[in-house]
């Protein structure tokens, strides 16, 4: 009943994510024939620094191959980087920091919800969010793929599609730990903001020279590279970090807001669950 009303309450930005990215990736798909005839793309980018190009991870000799290597150089890049920061800030702000916030979360509470199931509950919504968010965009991709004929390996497509999910997962509960850290969604959302935004920076940096190479260990985002599972050079190694960090995340999850100080004031009345 609680997982339920949860998606019914954020559906909105639930589907807005999903459909958005996939009808984009269609389109994209579909214009994808014109655009490898007309060869204007490839001069561009061949015509551009080499360290722009590792900056957003763009390789111009294998870009226009297929569909697939120019989205792991367009979509799969910078762009799917900053909607993953979007999409894990409104997850945390919307299923933690705002109900804080707004105490509707001690309704909850009072209903009575344990913190346990309300965690998990959050959990189960991530995980859906996430799923659809990934899933439509796999099956945009095949419809293209049958429509214009655009030989995309499926694997490779789906590889793709985990592998970005799992960073999805990441970033959803982390935020969510740091949310359970404030009582205000606004600093809330911009500590996560700017720590995620940190993150960024760093992995944008490392492509700069091979002298910033150590700044990905910095970085989140250095575990979803689709340029490398594009090459055939992934071996799961950034699978088993994601994961290994995603149990983290969630335990620091469960602890923190099962021992969370939840108060909302009402007038001069202050009241504590």
């Amino acid at each position: 009943m609680l997982i339920r009303s949860m998606l019914k309450q954020n559906r909105s930005w639930i589907l807005g994510y999903s459909i958005g990215t996939s009808v984009y990736l269609f389109f994209l798909a579909a214009i994808f024939p014109s655009i490898q005839e007309t060869g204007l793309i490839e001069a561009k980018l061949e015509s551009l620094p080499p360290e722009l190009l590792d900056v957003f991870q763009i390789n111009a000799s294998m870009a226009m191959d297929n569909v697939l290597n120019l989205l792991s150089s367009n979509y799969y890049g910078l762009i799917f980087y900053v909607l993953a920061v979007l999409f894990a800030l409104t997850f945390a702000s919307k299923l933690l920091a705002k109900p804080v916030d707004s105490g509707e979360i001690m309704l909850y509470m009072a209903a009575p919800i344990s913190r346990v199931t309300y965690v998990m509950s959050s959990f189960v919504v991530l995980i859906v969010a996430v799923g659809l968010f990934v899933g439509l965009n796999g099956l945009s991709l095949m419809v293209a793929d049958l429509l214009f004929d655009l030989q995309i390996d499926y694997a490779v497509l789906w590889m793709l599609q985990l592998n970005g999910a799992l960073m999805l997962l990441v970033l959803g509960v982390a935020a969510y730990v740091i949310a359970s850290l404030f009582d205000d969604s606004s600093k809330s959302y911009m500590v996560t903001g700017g720590i995620f935004t940190f993150f960024l920076v760093m992995n944008i940096i490392q492509g700069v020279s091979d002298q910033f190479d150590w700044m990905s260990n910095l970085s989140f985002f250095s575990l979803f590279d689709a340029g490398a599972i594009m090459r055939e050079e992934y071996w799961g190694i950034h699978f088993i970090w994601l994961l290994g960090l995603l149990t983290i995340f969630s335990a620091l999850s469960f602890f923190r807001f099962t021992r969370k100080d939840l108060t909302i004031q009402f007038s001069e009345i202050n009241c504590r669950v």
